[in-house]
């Protein structure tokens, strides 16, 4: 059963009541929470405002927090701790938290959060008084009050009944995208060089030096050993990548914490809410856009599904026009991972666990860690394959589909001209963007962006017309400049079949493309044929044509799931049967 809205998963950040957390608090300085408090809040009594808490109220414990639940709400109160990464030991404190949590968390559930509530006493009892949207009185405590979400419908759960598809991937790629490019931090980022490489690097430092105690009893002492010689060899590697990214704004005021566990599809909601997120700490939640959906990517390669990571990141990718996100990925995956093998680890270590699932921890810290020090593995050479053909004969839904089966990247270049213009995607432009030098940048900077992607060991899939010969010629000697594999695969259909496609395209005015129908004819006079490489003709309007582009997904990952060093031949031209 999925964990209720707003209560942490089992083995996370939020959700280990560690002992060793409790010793280490600062408890001189506390000001405790009044006595019996908690067990009070868990009668029906306490919440004359919930008509849903005659039902019963559920109470659960974390180590920050109480929560209860009735049928239609969830109360969170803060337990008066100090841990060091968090403080909670003063009621002020407390209650400041409450209304951070609430403002922070509206931005991507904003019905979710429906106010803070006072803890009132009285006849030698408390009860949680009216919803109110500030702390009208700072003596009392305070809960933040939320809406419950139907159970089931968290990703996670989802992903467990095979009900989460490639679309929800997308459409949570979409929704942090554009959430993204509304809470950027400027450009450049406002940090220092050295300021912006200690808050990258920092986070990764301390969790493995919390990991050293299990390292040898829950986690293999070697593997642990050589995550720390990758992490600190990676980041000497790619100083330079994390500084561009510093000095192109790619640091945001994100969500902080996105799992699956924290991403929910109400049922009939085209979009996802994404809930708890990381309020007490504005070090871990300002953070490059690479380390948020790092996280995500690590949950699902973590679970077993490495193509729908994949696929989240794409999309991501394309949504910011952020495909330099390539460079520090792997280390940011590896970083998620490592903390989750670090919780699991302290959950492992813990007493007051259950033997069965302090097992299960101790299980799960050696995956994640394995998880971890895998993400920094050298990768395979990554291959460019060029998708070319008329206009409306199917080329981005080939190459989606190659991508897709590849594990590979799409980079289009409707998208990019637009990008290059300062367009949204929709937008339409003049024939100024179509004249012989625009198309020329737009080539070039399609290459720019598959630099990183190809560098990653992955496969970057350029959607694009490719009619002139010089414009293919010159990514294939790009290709081989960069030592990577690449071919060409050339879509072609009947031509009613194209026009037919490009109306509908048109009439719906929702396609990055500007071609219509009437540009067509002028396609198909001035493209150029495409002799002397390798090339496979793909018919989009014959039967099986996806298939035959899931072959060569395969001959680029040399039938393995994940590329292998030598990256395989594209194979000859041929139609599919």
């Amino acid at each position: 059963m999925a964990t209720p809205v707003g209560v942490p998963p089992p083995g996370s950040r939020r959700g280990i009541a560690s002992r060793r957390g409790r010793a280490e608090g600062k408890l001189a300085a506390m000001e405790p929470l009044p006595a019996q408090l908690a067990e009070r809040l868990s009668r029906a009594g306490a919440h004359p405002h919930d008509p849903g808490a005659a039902g019963g109220v559920e109470w659960i414990q974390t180590h920050l927090s109480h929560v209860f639940l009735t049928r239609d709400r969830v109360y969170k109160l803060r337990k008066a701790v100090d841990l060091g990464f968090v403080d909670f030991a003063r009621r002020d404190e407390r209650n400041a938290d409450c209304l951070r949590e609430l403002r922070l968390n509206r931005r991507l559930a904003p019905d979710v959060y429906l106010g803070v509530a006072p803890i009132e006493p009285g006849d030698g009892s408390f009860r949680v008084g009216a919803l109110a949207e500030a702390i009208e009185r700072p003596e009392l405590e305070h809960v933040v009050v939320m809406r419950r979400l139907p159970a089931g419908c968290d990703a996670l759960s989802m992903l467990e009944r095979g009900a989460l598809r490639a679309a929800h991937l997308d459409a949570i790629a979409v929704r942090l995208a554009r959430f993204h490019a509304g809470h950027g931090l400027g450009t450049p980022s406002p940090f220092s060089p050295e300021a912006w490489l200690e808050a990258v690097q920092a986070p990764m430092r301390a969790t493995l030096e919390s990991l050293a105690a299990a390292a040898g009893r829950l986690v293999p002492r070697i593997s642990y050993e050589r995550l720390r010689a990758r992490s600190d060899a990676f980041v000497e590697r790619h100083r330079d990548a994390i500084e561009a990214r510093r000095r192109a704004g790619r640091a945001v005021d994100g969500h902080g914490d996105v799992h699956l566990q924290h991403v929910w599809f109400e049922p009939g909601a085209v979009a996802p809410l994404l809930i708890d997120c990381i309020e007490f700490s504005d070090g871990l939640r300002r953070i490059d856009a690479a380390a948020e959906v790092a996280f995500l990517a690590m949950d699902l390669r973590y679970r077993g599904r490495p193509r729908l990571a994949e696929r989240f990141l794409r999309v991501y990718a394309r949504e910011r026009d952020d495909y330099d996100l390539y460079r520090p990925l792997d280390w940011f995956v590896s970083y998620r991972a490592a903390v989750r093998a670090k919780v699991a680890a302290l959950a492992a270590d813990d007493a007051a666990i259950g033997p069965a699932q302090r097992a299960l921890a101790a299980r799960s810290a050696r995956r994640h860690l394995a998880l971890a020090l895998r993400a920094l593995l050298p990768r395979p050479r990554g291959a460019l394959v060029l998708v070319a053909g008329l206009v409306g004969t199917g080329k981005s839904t080939a190459a989606e589909v190659l991508a897709d089966a590849a594990g590979g990247v799409v980079v289009a270049s409707d998208r990019v001209r637009k990008a290059l213009h300062g367009l949204a995607p929709t937008e339409r432009g003049g024939a100024g963007l179509y004249d012989s030098d625009q198309k020329d940048a737009v080539y070039a900077a399609l290459l720019e962006r598959a630099e990183p992607v190809v560098e990653s060991g992955r496969v970057a899939v350029l959607d694009a017309t490719y009619a002139e010969e010089r414009h293919r010629r010159d990514a294939l000697a790009w290709a081989a400049r960069h030592a990577r594999a690449a071919c060409v695969v050339e879509t072609t259909c009947a031509a009613e079949t194209a026009l037919a496609r490009l109306a509908r395209r048109e009439a719906r005015g929702t396609d990055a493309s500007d071609a219509g129908p009437s540009l067509y004819a002028w396609s198909a006079a001035h493209f150029e044929p495409i002799r002397g490489v390798e090339r496979r003709v793909v018919r989009t309007d014959a039967p099986h044509w996806r298939a035959a582009l899931r072959g060569l997904a395969r001959e680029l990952r040399g039938g393995r799931t994940e590329p292998r060093e030598e990256s395989a031949r594209c194979p000859s031209a041929a139609s599919p049967s």
